[in-house]
């Protein structure tokens, strides 16, 4: 047990089913994602079951409903019949896989899952995005309600404060992302500089494609082949110069940023020859970016001034370094979860005596209407209207003064209650205070 367990509890009837990367691989995941035009007609199974509300997330790594119910364990079951006559997987795996989760377990769940502390790849960004796709299929399928729209929406905001109030996900973990992240610390602004991509490999590509982000001035693709070259701009979607790899000594005294990844025996780029080009180009520096394996660029290449030098094994370094600062901050994301958590308890907590407390308020406010239109048209008639509102105002105040703490502690108990799965008991006696005072 750690420290954020709780007692299990009822909390807002709410259960959730799910199989996640955690629990299966991929081909086992796959047998539980719905088409767009079964998930229709899913929502409407799960209504005529009893299910009071639920959503359906799928996203690339899960397949999870998170449902209320008032029998929340058969509401559980009826799903779980439902996942295996669809795929068709025998009892014994069935359950090796799937999970089931009450209360307020769900509520810390889907927040750890839309703050992607339950990602294959924690901090990653993709994840929010595709649980508000499957909510807002959901609300098109008119399954959700009080309870889910306020957990999901509570889900989004949480997701938002670990992303700003941690540094889950500012360090990047792809080899991409990482290359362009040290190319800034060399150019502050990309925007402008000549970038020159030699080979056409994918990776070379794909770190091309992050650097066009950036709005870089002209691109030169050196290659054996302008086929080849040409399909890269093509799938780009960007005009390049096209150069042989024989005329690259020019290319390189313009270049500032030099991506290499070239099938090659030996190095494409020697220090020596680097070092005069370094002459010609009067010093700029220039960032070298090697993921060809064999490497390109000589090693030494590194030493020369205003070289900077990054191969493969020294971006993936940098990758785990990342990700080692990612994992530092789960604790302080999860710290963030559990006050939400807590946060969605009071809501609901208050959810239950929120019809007393509006029937005192509204009851309160006749007499004190009734009572004031009495006395304005009799007693009072002499005094002007401005004097009229402020008596009005006042007794508005008294009234609320008046409520106040009734209202405080009965909130205090009924919160109490709930946490000691109490909540029948409290929404009786909430009956009771309301009936004092609004019935004869």
């Amino acid at each position: 047990m750690n420290k954020y367990s709780n007692i299990p509890d009822n909390l807002g009837n709410l259960v959730m089913l799910g199989i996640s990367h955690k629990t299966a691989e991929v081909e086992t995941r796959e047998l539980f994602s719905f088409s767009s035009s079964q998930v229709s007609g899913l929502y409407e199974r799960l209504f005529e079951s009893g299910v009071d509300e639920s959503v359906y997330v799928s996203t690339c790594n899960r397949v999870e409903f998170y449902l209320t119910s008032a029998d929340m364990e058969s509401a559980a079951e009826t799903v779980k019949k439902i996942l295996q006559l669809f795929t068709k997987l025998p009892q014994d795996k069935f359950d090796e896989h799937v999970y089931v989760k009450y209360g307020s377990d769900v509520v810390r769940h889907l927040l750890s899952v839309a703050s992607s502390l339950d990602s294959m790849v924690v901090g990653e960004n993709e994840i929010t995005g595709q649980i508000k796709n499957s909510f807002r299929e959901a609300t098109e399928n008119d399954s959700t309600g009080p309870v889910l729209n306020r957990l999901f929406h509570r889900a989004f905001s949480t997701s938002k404060r670990v992303r700003t109030e941690t540094e889950i996900s500012k360090n990047p973990l792809s080899m991409a992302s990482i290359a362009v992240d040290r190319a800034k610390m060399i150019f502050p602004e990309i925007a402008g500089k000549k970038i020159l991509l030699i080979g056409a490999g994918e990776m070379g590509e794909l770190i091309l494609k992050y650097m066009i982000k950036e709005n870089p001035g002209r691109i030169i693709l050196a290659n054996r082949t302008v086929e080849r070259a040409e399909k890269i701009c093509e799938d780009l979607n960007y005009e390049a110069d096209i150069i042989p790899l024989s005329k690259l000594d020019k290319a390189l005294i313009k270049a500032d940023i030099v991506i290499t990844s070239v099938t090659a025996p030996h190095h494409v780029i020697n220090a020596s020859d680097l070092q005069e080009l370094m002459v010609e180009r009067e010093g700029r520096p220039v960032f070298l970016i090697d993921i060809a394996v064999p490497r390109n660029i000589e090693p030494s290449a590194e030493d020369l001034d205003n070289v900077y030098l990054y191969n493969v094994d020294s971006l993936k370094e940098i990758a785990q370094m990342n990700m080692e600062s990612r994992y530092s901050e789960i604790d302080r994301a999860r710290d963030i979860i559990e006050e939400e958590v807590n946060e969605f308890r009071c809501w609901h907590d208050d959810l239950c005596i929120a019809p007393t407390i509006a029937a005192l308020n509204r009851k309160f406010d006749e007499i004190r209407k009734s009572e004031f239109e009495k006395y304005s048209s009799r007693k009072l008639k002499h005094l002007s209207e401005d004097d009229l509102e402020i008596i009005n105002e006042l007794t508005v105040q008294i009234m609320k003064k008046t409520l106040h703490n009734p209202i405080i502690n009965l909130k205090k108990t009924n919160g109490s209650g709930l946490r000691r799965g109490e909540d029948e008991s409290i929404i009786q006696s909430a009956k009771f205070i309301e009936d004092l005072f609004t019935k004869c």
